[in-house]
């Protein structure tokens, strides 16, 4: 039976999306669903693998559904979804898929192609363990591959060309996939018998690749399984530093990027925080490795990025993880002697740069002694490391020395493993693994109008306080460079605006004739900055930019980014660290956050002319109380609805509250319910006190608002009682409001 590849092009190039995706579901599904039952009958594989078929049907058949849908009908019509079909043959190992073959239909470049499809990261794993070349010799010149991009063109290259190619994408953020195969021109007959026995070929010829990915997958499960160790131990523990006692708390495990998962941990002297930091248990590192990685992170710096594969093997491993030192103008190998005798005074086994947090027993898949000590140990090192390079400060008689992390040593080395990435679905994965509360539409608008100029960059996050308007700006920031949100980001600047901001000199500087120098402002040195970097983005965030009256102090960089003129800094031959006149580099974005308040200006239109505006006065509370903990959600449930029932009441006069002051009520009713219950306030009286701190000082107007006094009172007299405090505060802004026409909190 022939299989007629031009019926394929024809059924792809039908316009109403509908009836296309009706079609290829018709005469494509059954007849690719009957040859790969027969490939898969063909097909040997190890006993504690499994084969599956994955074909594109049940996507073709949703979007066939809502195009009959008049609601999305519309929005459906042009796509070029319904223009590739294909179907997949996976060889399931463990919680990995390994993808046998894939035969696809493609209209919308006109191909056929049968390939097996790996991500990235297992090739660059091959790359690194030196196994590529071995792996490339083995796969026959029959074989093409490509790699997939952003954009989805097809570059086919010759097999022995893998390796090259590997090693050039390591050096970027683009981790595309790779495609082995045949790709052909979508024209012509195919006989199914003799495509049969081609799919089979072409996965024997691919054994060497399969042999490898499994061998993959298999450390990857087992890889997986230590992590899992660590994962299981979340107790408090009592650990020693310096001779100091502290306390050790681990928090919940949430998912970190699409790298795998993360874990925070704080430690405690008697009840005060002394630091944060961040395990990581990585799968791979977009930017660093393509294999597991524990990493420890302390205030945003990286402190350990330890292999874990290096455990897996025959009987038991130590694990020894390596310390490097490369600050400049220091002695590096005295460092590296300093803190490793911290560490071997502390218990640790030390092997010349090296050091050991334990014992890996394979035969038990588990560590020789109990896996918290172990999971301490790496937390111990990692704030030792910190502390050493003055970057934590722990109670210590002996004198600091100066050095840098394990994986990037200063300042200037962190910002050259950096790159910029403005792919939306690259930021937008970042954002949704953070605790913060956006939405993808505003995610959204926000990139779009940073970027949608190529020379001029500036937003204004304008809305009420507390919706995290700051927060959105560093986010995006950070998740341009692959950073989660609490990393610290060598490329964003946060400048808070004074009031006594006047004229220019706020920003760009000006001579100091007392001191003989150029006093360079935070904004005119990310601009200096900027211009030596043009290749990656600056982001400078003003801060309550409108406490001063913005058309003074920002004149200069409008005029100069609307004309492309220098701005003029100074006439002097004498200075040579500051030019005479710069330009604003297009690699320098703007953000400034806005609050409308009665200590604030008004914003003129000759700056909202050459700004995007965003309004971020949108409340929704459901989302945040997902990132709350579990213990959080279950004993304060009911408050929640209460302090929402607040925000609805206040919402039509604009008096709402943002997330910032629903985020610190919740973590007062927390905090009162851990007292001892001699101490405590009665639930309900908590929740009075909160809503009087937090809730009625935003109260204020005129007779306009006189609705919500009565609406408040029912509602608090219903949910907290007729002896709630708040209600006399309310009484006695109604009278004020009656008397005088106008009602505040303060007296």
């Amino acid at each position: 039976m022939k299989m007629n590849l031009d019926r394929f092009q024809q059924l792809f190039e039908i316009e109403n999306t509908t009836e296309r995706c009706r079609e290829v579901l018709e005469y494509a599904e059954p007849k690719m669903q009957e040859l790969f039952k027969n490939l898969k009958e063909k097909v040997e594989i190890e006993e504690d693998a499994f084969l599956e078929i994955k074909s594109y049907g049940a996507t073709l058949r949703t979007t066939y559904h809502n195009s009959k849908n008049p609601d999305y009908a519309e929005s459906k019509k042009d796509t070029e979804i319904g223009k590739r079909y294909y179907i997949k043959l996976n060889k399931v190992v463990h919680d990995d898929k390994i993808n046998l073959i894939t035969l696809e239909f493609n209209g919308a470049d006109q191909t056929w192609s049968a390939y097996a499809e790996t991500r990235f990261y297992p090739m660059w794993a091959a790359l690194a363990s030196k196994k590529i070349e071995e792996l490339t010799s083995k796969l026959p010149d029959t074989i093409s591959l490509y790699f997939k991009e952003v954009s989805n063109k097809k570059r086919i290259k010759e097999v022995r060309e893998l390796p090259e190619n590997v090693r050039n994408y390591t050096k970027t953020l683009r981790k595309p996939f790779i495609y082995f195969g045949i790709f052909r021109d979508l024209q012509g007959n195919l006989d199914e018998g003799k495509l049969l026995i081609d799919l089979k070929r072409i996965i024997d010829e691919l054994a060497p690749l399969y042999s490898y990915l499994t061998e993959d997958c298999e450390e990857s499960y087992l890889a997986n399984k230590i992590y899992q160790l660590f994962l299981n131990e979340n107790s408090p523990k009592e650990i020693t530093l310096l001779g100091l006692p502290y306390r050790l708390e681990y928090g919940e495990v949430e998912k970190y990027k699409n790298e795998g998962e993360k874990q925070t941990f704080n430690l405690y002297d008697q009840d005060q925080l002394v630091v944060k930091g961040v395990i990581r248990y990585l799968a791979f590192s977009e930017k660093d490795a393509p294999t597991h990685r524990l990493a420890v992170h302390i205030d945003g710096h990286t402190h350990i990025f330890a292999k874990v594969r290096e455990l897996l093997g025959e009987g038991k491993i130590r694990w020894w993880i390596s310390k490097v030192f490369a600050k400049r103008n220091l002695d590096n190998q005295q460092l590296l002697k300093d803190s490793l005798n911290h560490l071997k005074g502390m218990g640790f086994e030390i092997s010349e740069s090296k050091y050991s947090p334990g014992v890996y027993d394979n035969d038990h898949e588990n560590f020789a002694e109990d896996t918290d000590k172990v999971k301490a140990r790496l937390i111990k090192a990692a704030l030792i490391f910190a502390h050493v390079s003055e970057r934590l400060v722990l109670p210590d008689g002996t004198q600091k020395v100066k050095v840098v992390d394990e994986e990037v040593e200063d300042e200037e080395e962190i910002e050259d493993t950096l790159e910029s990435n403005f792919d939306f679905t690259s930021i937008y994965e970042i954002v949704k693994s953070s605790k913060l509360t956006f939405e993808m539409p505003i995610i959204r608008d926000f990139h779009l109008n940073l970027t949608a100029l190529d020379d001029k960059h500036f937003v204004l996050l304008s809305g009420i306080s507390g919706t995290g308007k700051t927060q959105l700006a560093k986010l995006y920031a950070n998740a341009v460079y692959g950073l989660d949100f609490e990393e610290n980001n060598p490329y964003l600047s946060v400048i808070p605006v004074r009031p006594d901001w006047m004229d220019s000199t706020a920003l760009f500087g000006y001579y100091s004739s007392f001191d003989k120098r150029y006093v360079v402002p935070e904004f005119l040195r990310m601009v200096l900055k900027a211009r030596t970097e043009r290749d990656k983005p600056h982001f400078i965030l003003l801060d309550e930019m409108n406490l001063a009256r913005v058309e003074y102090y920002l004149s200069d960089y409008l005029s100069a980014v609307e004309s492309q003129k220098a701005v003029p800094l100074h006439d002097r031959e004498d200075i040579e660290s500051v030019p005479q006149t710069i330009t604003i580099p297009p690699n320098v974005y703007v953000i400034g956050t806005v609050n409308v308040d009665e200590t604030t200006h008004s914003i003129s239109d000759k700056v909202l002319d050459r700004a995007y505006v965003m309004t971020l006065s949108d409340v929704d509370f459901d989302p945040f109380w997902e990132t709350v903990t579990s213990s959080t959600r279950d004993k304060l449930s009911k408050e929640f609805g209460v302090l929402k029932e607040v925000h609805q009441l206040l919402l039509p006069y604009d008096l709402h509250f943002g997330y910032r002051s629903m985020n610190e009520m919740v973590r007062k009713l927390m905090r009162n319910l851990e007292l001892e219950g001699e101490y405590q306030m009665g639930r309900q009286e908590a929740l009075d006190v909160v809503i009087r701190e937090k809730v009625l000082p935003k109260i204020r107007g005129d007779e306009r608002i006189a609705p919500l006094f009565e609406e408040m009172k029912q509602m608090i007299g219903e949910k907290i009682g007729a002896e709630a405090r708040s209600l006399n505060e309310l009484n006695r802004m109604q009278k004020e409001l009656d008397r005088y026409g106008a009602t505040q909190y303060w007296r």
